[in-house]
């Protein structure tokens, strides 16, 4: 049976005792381990003799020139091992070995399988096999890949005597598991008898012969070698892995044939094909909860489809093969299939970073758009979502009446924000600096108001003062409340438009889940890009039927800013933040490609390039910077130290102490620029809400390319300037013109040539006259000129 050929030394007494030993489970004496490494040194041919006596075996082995040798014996309670090695774990995975010889040994020596004549069977849709051959050390089957399996043998059946020599039937069917047997006795006049399990043990049921009972420990060999395992609860044995059937049906059962009867069902034949992929398509409908048409008031219902060819896999089906991910499986009415891992990670991916943004909530539309353009699936529209989807990339029509004040350019932009809330999307309106981002949305939300509940906008401290202003200006007939300490959400029951920056947000998200907003408008949206940021954390908390973000620079530093503002603006559009991050390093030029199509619908830029005939030549804005505590605690002091000094008779203090007046004032300015101007302070640059108002605003123009100039009477507040530019824009080219400047037309020259960004540092004295900075875009007066003596 093997061709390492270790001697043998046994009597026919002594073969028979073993004989009936082996009957018996003997594998449940040892452990997993003693197991597998028996059957290591039998398959590798370390058994070097083995002698078998009426009542015990000796197997010898020789290891580093020593003999070793294990004594296996037979008691009532079962085997027990004794040996020449102190080591325990050695002698018994000795004995294993020694009892796979044993096996082979009585499946050579005791009744060899007898030559039977072909008998054909008649059984209904399967197909029938008989073949003869004793079992002979040069048969083929003997060359079978060696594998060893908890093996029971029936030690008899309960009938009054024996029968003939019978036919050993194996019957082959397939189910989730794998490939299966069955064996059966099969006599002359075609009945049949259960040979293993619990059946073979049933009354009635006849004793197999010594020579039957030599067959089935051949048959447990070849199984063994086959890798099938025997499952005792059912009498079957099982081959579980998928990879090993087709080689197995193709190349090791033919040698069986000429052993055994062999049936194979129509099923089992399947499984010849090889391994089938299976493909994956995407139906996707709505379900409508109010409006007619896919929209704000549908939710998505998306289903995937599974087929083998022409054929759909039924929902156990694809349950088993998702359970097994990419492992091929056996479905008994296809074969083996398996997944695409390519699909399977996409199904996965999709369905994780719609758990990750809806969880157990109700899917929306813009979902698909993440699909729509992913060559690796079919994608089947509802017509209801068909539509929906060419209108949303169609863009809007000019069919609004807006305010004639609003520039061609602006229009556009409150309609298209218009129709991505008419077709329940959310937009990010990315037009630079300077724009009228900030008029475009006042007039949405006046123009398509939502009276039954409260609408939100979110902004940095300092621009809350500018929201108030433009839509007092604008839209005077909206009420607007501040969020603060103390006065809330609960605060007002009337619906009105709430103003917050996104350190008072954040310090009332607990508030957030118990309100719906009509509008949420996140200005200055690069405050989320950190996805992990607690002020970001709060905003994803935010509900609103419509969701806007305003920001003249959505990619600051990476994707991931992009990736964090859409995870609030449409969530699960551009997946996982992980698979999104992944796809950037293994693709950056493709998943960039892909962005660019996927947000298309959703972003709206217009610099000013694009729209200078409709601009003036020139726009001035004036910016209201809160104060720091600080500046407010300093004014309030210098205030009332002037006060006591001066008295409160100001055309007295003009004319009779003009100088502490003039005094008064310019400590006044100081304070209102950076308190750190002032003598008697050492004050940090977060102290000043002149200078964090403009480095909040230079990020965006330097994002953009611009060139700026900054001007001030205070050469000391423009040395803290210069300070707030290398912590914030350590790259960003600078330059400076002030009166301890000798060549005035050097840094004009470097500024007018520089390439991109560049900023120029001016004071109003020096730079009064005399030069032309026509590069700059920008201009930014901290400080307007003041002459006492003017």
């Amino acid at each position: 049976m093997q061709n390492h050929g270790p001697k043998r030394v046994y009597t026919p007494h002594s073969l028979e005792f073993w004989f009936s030993r082996l009957e018996h489970n003997w594998e449940t004496y040892f452990t997993a381990e003693q197991l597998e490494r028996g059957h290591a040194l039998y398959r590798d041919g370390e058994v070097r003799e083995l002698e078998l006596t009426a009542g015990d075996a000796i197997v010898h082995r020789k290891v580093e020139k020593k003999d070793e040798y294990a004594v296996i014996e037979w008691a009532e309670k079962g085997f027990s091992v004794r040996s020449s090695s102190t080591d325990l774990e050695s002698a018994k995975s000795l004995a294993v070995a020694g009892l796979h010889e044993i096996e082979e040994l009585v499946a050579d020596e005791i009744s060899p399988l007898p030559e039977v004549v072909s008998v054909p069977v008649s059984t209904t849709g399967s197909l029938t096999y008989r073949a003869a051959g004793p079992v002979a050390a040069g048969n083929p089957a003997a060359a079978l890949p060696v594998n060893r399996s908890k093996t029971t043998l029936p030690t008899g059946g309960n009938a009054a005597a024996t029968v003939g020599a019978r036919t050993l039937l194996l019957v082959f069917t397939t189910n989730d598991d794998g490939l299966n047997f069955a064996t059966f006795w099969l006599s002359a006049n075609k009945s049949r008898v259960a040979a293993l399990g619990p059946a073979s043990r049933a009354p009635g049921v006849p004793h197999a012969s010594s020579g039957e009972r030599a067959k089935l420990i051949g048959l447990a060999s070849y199984a063994r070698k086959a890798h099938f395992v025997y499952k005792q609860d059912t009498g079957l044995y099982l081959m579980s892995s998928v990879a090993e059937i087709p080689n197995f049906l193709k190349s090791i059962l033919p040698p069986w044939k000429k052993l055994f009867g062999v049936e194979l069902d129509a099923a089992s034949a399947l499984l010849l094909k090889g391994t089938q992929e299976i493909s994956i398509e995407a139906v996707a409908g709505t379900t409508r909860r109010g409006a007619k048409g896919a929209g704000l008031d549908s939710v998505l219902d998306l289903r995937w489809i599974f087929k083998a060819g022409e054929r759909l896999l039924n929902d156990a089906e694809v349950k088993l093969l998702l359970a097994k991910n990419t492992t091929p499986v056996v479905l008994p009415s296809l074969g083996i299939v398996s997944l695409p891992p390519e699909k399977l990670a996409m199904v996965k991916a999709w369905e994780k970073g719609a758990a990750e943004t809806h969880g157990e909530g109700a899917l929306s539309p813009h979902l698909l758009v993440s699909v729509f353009n992913d060559a690796r699936f079919k994608l089947t529209l509802s017509p209801d979502l068909v539509t929906w989807r060419d209108s949303v990339l169609a863009g809007p029509k000019k069919t609004r009446e807006l305010p004639e004040r609003l520039r061609s350019y602006q229009g556009r932009g409150v309609e298209w924000l218009w129709h991505l809330a008419d077709k329940g999307c959310h937009g990010l309106l990315a037009d630079e600096m300077g724009l009228g981002k900030t008029l475009q949305v006042i007039t949405l939300l006046a123009k398509r108001a939502i009276s039954d509940r409260p609408s939100l906008i979110v902004c940095p401290a300092s621009v809350v003062p500018v929201w108030q202003d433009e839509i007092a200006r604008f839209h005077p007939e909206l009420t607007v409340d501040v969020l603060k300490f103390g006065h809330d959400f609960t605060s007002r029951e009337t619906p009105c438009i709430w103003l917050a920056s996104y350190t008072q947000l954040r310090k009332h998200k607990a508030l957030l889940d118990k309100y719906k907003f009509g509008y949420a408008v996140l200005d200055e949206g690069q405050f989320i890009k950190n996805p992990d940021a607690k002020v970001t954390q709060t905003c994803f908390a935010i509900r609103a039927s419509h969701r806007i973000v305003l920001s003249g620079t959505p990619l600051e530093n990476r994707q991931l800013d992009l990736w964090s503002i859409f995870r609030y603006l449409l969530p699960g559009l551009l997946g996982s933040r992980m698979g999104f991050e992944n796809a950037i390093v293994a693709d950056r030029a493709g998943t960039l490609a892909r962005l660019r199509v996927q947000l298309a619908p959703f972003m709206l830029r217009r610099t000013k390039a694009e729209v200078a005939s409709e601009l003036p030549l020139k726009q001035e804005m004036e910016l209201i910077c809160p104060l720091s505590p600080v500046q407010r605690e300093e004014y309030a002091r210098i205030c009332t130290e002037g006060l006591s000094r001066l008295g409160d008779d100001v055309g007295a203090a003009m004319r009779e102490k003009s100088f502490g007046f003039l005094a008064l004032l310019t400590r006044l300015r100081q304070v209102c620029c950076d308190p750190d101007m002032l003598p008697w302070r050492n004050s940090p640059l977060a102290d000043s809400g002149k200078i964090t108002l403009l480095i909040e605003k230079l990020a965006e123009i330097v994002a953009s390319g611009h060139k700026v100039v900054i001007f001030s009477q205070f050469v000391m507040l423009l040395d803290r300037v210069k300070e707030a530019l290398v912590q914030n824009f350590p790259e960003l080219p600078r330059f400076e013109l002030t009166g301890m400047t000798l060549d005035r037309q050097k840094p004009v020259q470097q500024f007018q040539g520089a390439e991109g960004a560049a900023v120029m540092l001016v004071s109003l004295k020096a730079a009064g006259t005399g030069i032309t900075l026509h590069a700059a875009d920008y201009v930014f007066l901290l400080d307007p000129w003041w002459n006492p003596a003017v």
